[in-house]
């Protein structure tokens, strides 16, 4: 497994966790399509500061540079589909 890998998947655990406490919050999606706005921003600006300083550049460089940050986008969509899903129902047991 490589070390990009390995570094997505703890990405993808820590946005995920973080996903759960800000799913208790009621407009929990604004949070989560800024997560995913940050992360594909930060994507589009990486790659194109890689891309003017590296000479020859390949896909694969590219993809395990952007691997963490789709891991990111990934637990922010996953979380959002929960909040809309399964944490309405968490959320008026909480409040009765």
């Amino acid at each position: 497994m490589s070390p990009a890998f390995s570094y997505s998947i703890a990405v993808f655990i820590i946005i995920f966790i973080a996903g759960f406490a800000v799913n208790l919050l009621k407009k929990h999606y604004i949070f989560q399509l800024l997560g995913i706005a940050f992360f594909f921003t930060y994507i589009t600006i990486s790659t194109a500061i890689y891309i003017e300083r590296t000479a020859e550049t390949s896909f694969r460089a590219i993809f395990y540079r952007s691997m963490p940050s789709l891991f990111g986008i990934s637990a922010c969509l996953v979380s959002m589909t929960l909040g809309f899903w399964l944490y309405p129902v968490l959320r008026k047991k909480i409040r009765h």
